[in-house]
């Protein structure tokens, strides 16, 4: 479209000037009529055509201006849907519309867990920095809850064993820091739960997309 504009403009243009230049030079091919007119009327046309020239060459220059305008407002117009296409993409993955990879920990429990104990552990991973979880590949979402199902924990109404696995990708070193420190979620659960714990970091973890529909039921966004 930017070139469009371009060659039509600069068309125009060349087709005024060539117009202007022709009938130049005609007056010059008739030096007789030229040499009949009086001073004042030759300084009337030389001034004519100086100003003519004038405003041929602002035009000119405004209609490189308008180009290089056109020519910045696609560049800047694709970086903008380039930043915003990005943008979206985070808040996918953080929110749980896309699945991530990164470096994190992986938590293996085996023992008597409740709803509690699950959600405390979640709560607590988020509130030390992870940017995605998930317990037994069940991507945790802003609305992901730890409930007694039919016999078995459920969340998002999967159901988990007795046996299972808490994944949170984030600075491995901060995870662990804030799980392990004393008097930490970990030491509270051995209090508590009959369980065995095995955390280890990782450099390459996977986390998948949530198979929630989060399409909200009752709010609507601000028009």
């Amino acid at each position: 479209m930017v070139a469009r504009v371009a060659q039509v403009s600069l068309f125009t243009v060349a087709l005024v000037i060539g117009v202007l230049l022709v009938g130049q030079l005609r007056s010059q091919a008739r030096p007789i009529e030229l040499s009949s007119l009086s001073a004042q009327e030759l300084s009337t046309l030389i001034e004519t055509l100086a100003a003519r020239n004038v405003e041929l060459s602002d035009g000119l220059a405004d209609l490189r201006e308008r180009i290089r305008e056109y020519e910045r407002a696609e560049i800047q117009g694709q970086s903008a849907l380039e930043l915003t296409e990005e943008d979206l993409d985070r808040i996918a993955a953080f929110g749980g519309l896309r699945g991530v990879e990164g470096q994190g920990i992986v938590i293996e429990i085996d023992g008597s867990f409740d709803p509690t104990a699950v959600n405390d552990l979640i709560y607590e991973l988020r509130n030390a920095g992870a940017e995605a979880i998930a317990v037994d590949g069940i991507r945790i979402t802003a609305s992901s809850v730890a409930v007694f199902g039919t016999g078995a924990i459920e969340i998002d109404g999967v159901p988990i064993g007795r046996s299972f696995s808490i994944s949170a990708i984030g600075s491995p070193d901060g995870l662990r820091s804030a799980i392990e420190r004393p008097g930490g979620i970990l030491t509270l659960l051995h209090q508590s739960i009959d369980a065995v714990f095995t955390l280890e970091t990782t450099t390459s973890l996977q986390i998948p997309v949530t198979e929630r529909d989060l399409t909200p039921e009752v709010a609507r966004p601000v028009e």
